[in-house]
Protein backbone atom coordinates (compact mmCIF):
# COMPACT_ATOMS: atom_id res chain seq x y z
CA UNK A 1 0.00 0.00 0.00
CA UNK A 2 1.35 3.42 -0.91
CA UNK A 3 1.88 5.81 1.96
CA UNK A 4 0.56 9.27 2.52
CA UNK A 5 4.02 10.75 1.93
CA UNK A 6 3.08 10.74 -1.77
CA UNK A 7 0.80 13.53 -2.94
CA UNK A 8 -0.75 12.01 -6.07
CA UNK A 9 -3.82 9.81 -5.89
CA UNK A 10 -7.01 9.10 -7.79
CA UNK A 11 -10.41 7.85 -6.70
CA UNK A 12 -11.16 4.28 -7.81
CA UNK A 13 -14.39 3.78 -5.84
CA UNK A 14 -16.88 6.21 -4.27
CA UNK A 15 -20.24 5.32 -2.71
CA UNK A 16 -22.74 6.66 -0.17
CA UNK A 17 -24.87 4.56 2.21
CA UNK A 18 -27.23 4.87 5.14
CA UNK A 19 -27.10 2.70 8.26
CA UNK A 20 -30.58 1.24 7.69
CA UNK A 21 -31.28 -2.29 6.48
CA UNK A 22 -31.46 -1.28 2.80
CA UNK A 23 -28.40 1.02 3.09
CA UNK A 24 -30.15 3.46 0.76
CA UNK A 25 -32.88 5.29 2.71
CA UNK A 26 -33.46 6.81 6.12
CA UNK A 27 -36.03 8.99 7.89
CA UNK A 28 -35.60 11.84 10.33
CA UNK A 29 -37.66 14.54 11.99
CA UNK A 30 -37.29 17.87 10.18
CA UNK A 31 -36.56 19.71 13.42
CA UNK A 32 -32.97 20.78 12.75
CA UNK A 33 -31.65 18.63 15.60
CA UNK A 34 -32.18 14.94 14.84
CA UNK A 35 -29.25 13.50 12.91
CA UNK A 36 -29.00 10.41 10.73
CA UNK A 37 -25.67 9.03 9.51
CA UNK A 38 -24.57 9.03 5.91
CA UNK A 39 -21.44 6.94 5.30
CA UNK A 40 -19.14 7.64 2.38
CA UNK A 41 -16.98 4.73 1.23
CA UNK A 42 -13.93 5.54 -0.85
CA UNK A 43 -10.95 3.81 -2.39
CA UNK A 44 -7.95 5.58 -3.88
CA UNK A 45 -5.03 4.39 -5.94
CA UNK A 46 -1.59 5.61 -6.93
CA UNK A 47 -2.12 6.38 -10.63
CA UNK A 48 1.42 5.38 -11.55
CA UNK A 49 1.54 1.99 -9.84
CA UNK A 50 -2.24 1.28 -9.62
CA UNK A 51 -1.67 0.22 -6.01
CA UNK A 52 -4.01 1.11 -3.16
CA UNK A 53 -3.39 4.54 -1.70
CA UNK A 54 -4.27 5.20 1.94
CA UNK A 55 -5.84 8.62 2.31
CA UNK A 56 -4.90 10.82 5.25
CA UNK A 57 -7.59 12.11 7.60
CA UNK A 58 -7.00 15.52 6.02
CA UNK A 59 -7.92 13.99 2.65
CA UNK A 60 -11.06 12.34 4.00
CA UNK A 61 -12.14 15.66 5.51
CA UNK A 62 -12.33 17.03 1.95
CA UNK A 63 -15.27 14.72 1.22
CA UNK A 64 -18.50 16.70 0.82
CA UNK A 65 -22.12 15.67 0.75
CA UNK A 66 -23.86 16.93 -2.36
CA UNK A 67 -27.36 17.48 -3.73
CA UNK A 68 -27.67 14.55 -6.12
CA UNK A 69 -30.37 16.29 -8.18
CA UNK A 70 -28.87 19.77 -8.41
CA UNK A 71 -28.47 20.99 -11.99
CA UNK A 72 -24.89 21.94 -11.15
CA UNK A 73 -23.05 18.69 -10.43
CA UNK A 74 -21.26 18.32 -7.08
CA UNK A 75 -23.18 21.16 -5.39
CA UNK A 76 -22.77 20.81 -1.64
CA UNK A 77 -25.98 20.48 0.36
CA UNK A 78 -26.86 23.65 2.24
CA UNK A 79 -29.77 25.71 3.51
CA UNK A 80 -32.45 23.52 5.05
CA UNK A 81 -30.15 20.48 4.86
CA UNK A 82 -26.84 20.44 6.70
CA UNK A 83 -24.25 17.97 7.90
CA UNK A 84 -21.44 17.65 10.40
CA UNK A 85 -18.74 15.20 11.39
CA UNK A 86 -19.80 15.67 15.02
CA UNK A 87 -22.49 13.46 16.51
CA UNK A 88 -24.97 15.15 18.86
CA UNK A 89 -26.86 13.84 21.90
CA UNK A 90 -30.15 12.97 20.19
CA UNK A 91 -31.39 9.59 18.95
CA UNK A 92 -30.57 8.77 15.32
CA UNK A 93 -33.31 6.26 14.54
CA UNK A 94 -37.08 6.62 14.68
CA UNK A 95 -39.00 3.87 16.48
CA UNK A 96 -40.09 2.40 13.14
CA UNK A 97 -36.58 2.39 11.64
CA UNK A 98 -34.33 -0.65 11.85
CA UNK A 99 -30.68 0.30 11.95
CA UNK A 100 -27.87 -2.00 10.97
CA UNK A 101 -24.68 -2.04 13.06
CA UNK A 102 -22.54 0.97 12.31
CA UNK A 103 -19.57 0.03 10.11
CA UNK A 104 -16.13 -0.13 11.64
CA UNK A 105 -14.29 2.89 10.26
CA UNK A 106 -10.87 1.44 11.12
CA UNK A 107 -8.74 0.47 8.14
CA UNK A 108 -7.22 -2.89 7.29
CA UNK A 109 -4.73 -3.20 4.45
CA UNK A 110 -6.53 -2.90 1.14
CA UNK A 111 -9.92 -2.09 2.64
CA UNK A 112 -12.00 0.86 1.48
CA UNK A 113 -11.92 3.88 3.74
CA UNK A 114 -15.03 5.48 5.19
CA UNK A 115 -16.15 8.89 6.35
CA UNK A 116 -19.28 9.26 8.47
CA UNK A 117 -21.32 12.45 8.41
CA UNK A 118 -24.40 13.33 10.47
CA UNK A 119 -27.21 14.97 8.49
CA UNK A 120 -30.03 17.21 9.77
CA UNK A 121 -32.86 19.05 8.09
CA UNK A 122 -35.58 21.58 8.73
CA UNK A 123 -37.53 20.79 5.56
CA UNK A 124 -40.28 18.22 5.07
CA UNK A 125 -39.23 16.51 1.84
CA UNK A 126 -37.35 13.60 0.30
CA UNK A 127 -33.74 14.52 -0.42
CA UNK A 128 -31.34 12.54 -2.57
CA UNK A 129 -27.77 12.98 -1.39
CA UNK A 130 -24.43 11.95 -2.88
CA UNK A 131 -20.78 12.69 -2.18
CA UNK A 132 -17.84 14.40 -3.83
CA UNK A 133 -14.12 14.86 -3.30
CA UNK A 134 -11.45 16.88 -5.09
CA UNK A 135 -8.36 14.97 -6.19
CA UNK A 136 -4.87 16.47 -5.99
CA UNK A 137 -4.97 17.18 -9.73
CA UNK A 138 -8.02 19.43 -9.17
CA UNK A 139 -10.59 17.02 -10.60
CA UNK A 140 -13.81 16.84 -8.58
CA UNK A 141 -15.09 13.28 -8.46
CA UNK A 142 -18.72 12.82 -7.40
CA UNK A 143 -21.46 10.21 -7.22
CA UNK A 144 -23.95 12.08 -9.40
CA UNK A 145 -22.04 10.80 -12.39
CA UNK A 146 -22.01 7.64 -14.47
CA UNK A 147 -18.57 6.65 -13.19
CA UNK A 148 -19.59 6.46 -9.51
CA UNK A 149 -23.37 6.68 -9.55
CA UNK A 150 -24.53 6.41 -5.92
CA UNK A 151 -27.07 8.17 -3.72
CA UNK A 152 -29.13 7.86 -0.56
CA UNK A 153 -32.63 9.20 -0.04
CA UNK A 154 -33.36 10.91 3.26
CA UNK A 155 -36.95 11.65 4.20
CA UNK A 156 -37.58 14.66 6.41
CA UNK A 157 -40.91 14.28 8.21
CA UNK A 158 -43.09 16.64 10.21
CA UNK A 159 -41.59 17.13 13.69
CA UNK A 160 -43.56 16.64 16.88
CA UNK A 161 -44.79 19.92 18.40
CA UNK A 162 -45.03 20.15 22.17
CA UNK A 163 -47.90 21.92 23.91
CA UNK A 164 -48.94 22.00 27.58
CA UNK A 165 -51.15 18.96 26.92
CA UNK A 166 -48.00 16.95 26.23
CA UNK A 167 -46.44 17.74 29.63
CA UNK A 168 -46.69 16.10 33.02
CA UNK A 169 -45.73 18.24 36.03
CA UNK A 170 -45.46 16.31 39.28
CA UNK A 171 -44.82 17.96 42.63
CA UNK A 172 -42.83 16.10 45.26
CA UNK A 173 -42.63 17.05 48.95
CA UNK A 174 -38.88 16.54 48.93
CA UNK A 175 -37.24 17.64 52.17
CA UNK A 176 -37.34 20.10 55.07
CA UNK A 177 -35.19 21.23 57.95
CA UNK A 178 -33.98 24.19 59.98
CA UNK A 179 -30.78 26.05 60.77
CA UNK A 180 -29.49 29.03 62.67
CA UNK A 181 -27.89 32.17 61.34
CA UNK A 182 -26.36 34.80 63.64
CA UNK A 183 -29.69 36.63 64.05
CA UNK A 184 -32.40 34.17 63.03
CA UNK A 185 -33.70 30.65 63.44
CA UNK A 186 -34.79 29.54 59.97
CA UNK A 187 -37.06 26.75 58.81
CA UNK A 188 -36.99 25.56 55.22
CA UNK A 189 -39.13 23.34 53.03
CA UNK A 190 -38.19 21.96 49.61
CA UNK A 191 -40.65 20.88 46.92
CA UNK A 192 -39.15 19.49 43.74
CA UNK A 193 -41.19 19.46 40.56
CA UNK A 194 -40.47 17.02 37.72
CA UNK A 195 -41.51 17.86 34.17
CA UNK A 196 -41.86 14.87 31.84
CA UNK A 197 -43.29 14.17 28.39
CA UNK A 198 -46.36 12.19 27.37
CA UNK A 199 -44.73 11.58 23.96
CA UNK A 200 -41.00 10.85 23.97
CA UNK A 201 -38.65 11.12 26.92
CA UNK A 202 -36.97 14.47 27.38
CA UNK A 203 -33.25 14.68 26.72
CA UNK A 204 -32.13 18.24 27.47
CA UNK A 205 -33.32 21.75 28.32
CA UNK A 206 -32.05 25.21 27.44
CA UNK A 207 -32.71 27.89 30.06
CA UNK A 208 -33.12 31.63 29.44
CA UNK A 209 -33.86 34.72 31.54
CA UNK A 210 -33.05 33.68 35.10
CA UNK A 211 -30.92 35.03 37.93
CA UNK A 212 -27.33 34.40 36.89
CA UNK A 213 -26.05 34.53 40.45
CA UNK A 214 -23.88 37.62 39.97
CA UNK A 215 -25.16 39.30 43.13
CA UNK A 216 -25.54 36.08 45.12
CA UNK A 217 -24.33 32.68 43.81
CA UNK A 218 -27.04 30.84 45.77
CA UNK A 219 -29.70 32.50 43.61
CA UNK A 220 -28.28 31.16 40.34
CA UNK A 221 -31.00 29.55 38.19
CA UNK A 222 -33.74 31.15 40.29
CA UNK A 223 -36.71 32.54 38.36
CA UNK A 224 -38.87 33.97 41.16
CA UNK A 225 -38.11 35.54 44.55
CA UNK A 226 -41.22 36.34 46.57
CA UNK A 227 -40.60 37.76 50.03
CA UNK A 228 -42.94 40.74 50.51
CA UNK A 229 -44.77 38.78 53.19
CA UNK A 230 -43.56 35.79 55.19
CA UNK A 231 -42.73 33.13 54.19
CA UNK A 232 -40.04 33.71 51.56
CA UNK A 233 -40.46 31.52 48.46
CA UNK A 234 -37.68 31.12 45.91
CA UNK A 235 -38.25 29.18 42.68
CA UNK A 236 -35.49 27.57 40.60
CA UNK A 237 -35.24 25.60 37.41
CA UNK A 238 -32.21 23.43 36.69
CA UNK A 239 -30.22 22.12 33.74
CA UNK A 240 -31.02 18.46 33.10
CA UNK A 241 -28.38 15.98 34.21
CA UNK A 242 -27.36 13.54 36.91
CA UNK A 243 -28.53 13.81 40.50
CA UNK A 244 -26.51 16.42 42.36
CA UNK A 245 -26.56 18.76 45.35
CA UNK A 246 -26.88 22.54 45.18
CA UNK A 247 -26.71 25.26 47.80
CA UNK A 248 -29.77 27.52 47.54
CA UNK A 249 -31.14 30.56 49.31
CA UNK A 250 -29.86 34.07 49.80
CA UNK A 251 -27.12 35.55 51.95
CA UNK A 252 -26.94 33.61 55.22
CA UNK A 253 -30.31 32.01 54.53
CA UNK A 254 -28.97 28.97 52.65
CA UNK A 255 -29.13 25.20 52.75
CA UNK A 256 -27.96 22.30 50.60
CA UNK A 257 -30.56 20.38 48.60
CA UNK A 258 -30.69 17.48 46.16
CA UNK A 259 -31.97 17.92 42.59
CA UNK A 260 -32.33 15.89 39.37
CA UNK A 261 -33.44 12.71 41.13
CA UNK A 262 -35.31 11.47 38.04
CA UNK A 263 -34.01 10.53 34.62
CA UNK A 264 -35.49 12.14 31.50
CA UNK A 265 -37.16 14.87 33.55
CA UNK A 266 -36.58 18.58 34.02
CA UNK A 267 -36.26 19.39 37.71
CA UNK A 268 -37.56 22.61 39.28
CA UNK A 269 -37.55 23.59 42.96
CA UNK A 270 -39.68 25.70 45.28
CA UNK A 271 -37.78 26.67 48.43
CA UNK A 272 -39.76 28.09 51.35
CA UNK A 273 -37.94 29.85 54.17
CA UNK A 274 -39.81 30.83 57.35
CA UNK A 275 -38.84 32.23 60.70
CA UNK A 276 -37.85 35.74 59.64
CA UNK A 277 -38.21 38.00 56.63
CA UNK A 278 -35.30 40.40 56.34
CA UNK A 279 -35.87 41.48 52.71
CA UNK A 280 -39.56 42.24 52.15
CA UNK A 281 -39.19 42.36 48.38
CA UNK A 282 -40.35 40.40 45.34
CA UNK A 283 -39.07 40.06 41.81
CA UNK A 284 -39.14 37.50 39.04
CA UNK A 285 -37.53 36.79 35.71
CA UNK A 286 -39.02 35.64 32.44
CA UNK A 287 -38.15 32.03 33.29
CA UNK A 288 -38.22 30.93 29.66
CA UNK A 289 -37.00 27.48 28.65
CA UNK A 290 -36.92 25.20 25.62
CA UNK A 291 -37.10 21.49 26.31
CA UNK A 292 -36.08 18.79 23.79
CA UNK A 293 -37.15 15.18 23.52
CA UNK A 294 -34.80 12.35 22.58
CA UNK A 295 -35.30 13.03 18.85
CA UNK A 296 -34.68 16.78 19.09
CA UNK A 297 -38.36 17.82 18.92
CA UNK A 298 -38.99 20.70 21.27
CA UNK A 299 -41.38 23.09 22.95
CA UNK A 300 -40.84 26.50 24.57
CA UNK A 301 -42.52 27.39 27.87
CA UNK A 302 -42.25 29.72 30.86
CA UNK A 303 -42.14 29.37 34.62
CA UNK A 304 -45.30 30.52 36.39
CA UNK A 305 -46.72 30.59 39.90
CA UNK A 306 -50.10 30.27 41.58
CA UNK A 307 -51.95 33.15 43.21
CA UNK A 308 -50.21 32.58 46.54
CA UNK A 309 -46.83 32.25 44.80
CA UNK A 310 -46.33 29.01 46.64
CA UNK A 311 -46.70 26.48 43.82
CA UNK A 312 -45.09 26.33 40.41
CA UNK A 313 -46.94 26.26 37.09
CA UNK A 314 -45.93 25.87 33.45
CA UNK A 315 -47.11 28.66 31.13
CA UNK A 316 -47.10 29.23 27.39
CA UNK A 317 -46.41 32.94 27.81
CA UNK A 318 -44.49 35.11 30.22
CA UNK A 319 -45.74 35.24 33.82
CA UNK A 320 -47.32 38.63 34.50
CA UNK A 321 -47.60 38.54 38.29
Amino acid sequence: MSSSSEISWEVSFLQVQTSTADAATDTLYANGHMQVPVIVTIKAIDPESATTYELEDSDLEKIKLIDYDDENPATEISGSWSYSATENEFEHALPTSRKEPQPDLSLADGDPQRKRYWVTTTKIENKRIGASIQQPDGTVVHTASAAFDSKVTLRGINPETYTKDDLNLERNDTANGDFYSPNYHWYWDQDNYFLTSTKYEFRKVELYSYDGGSSDPYLKYSTGFFSVHAPCNIFYYWPMGSQETRTVGRGLMTTEITINQRLNAMCCTRMMFTGANPWEESHYWEGKFTIYDKFGNFGTFFMGYDEDRNQMQILTKKYEG
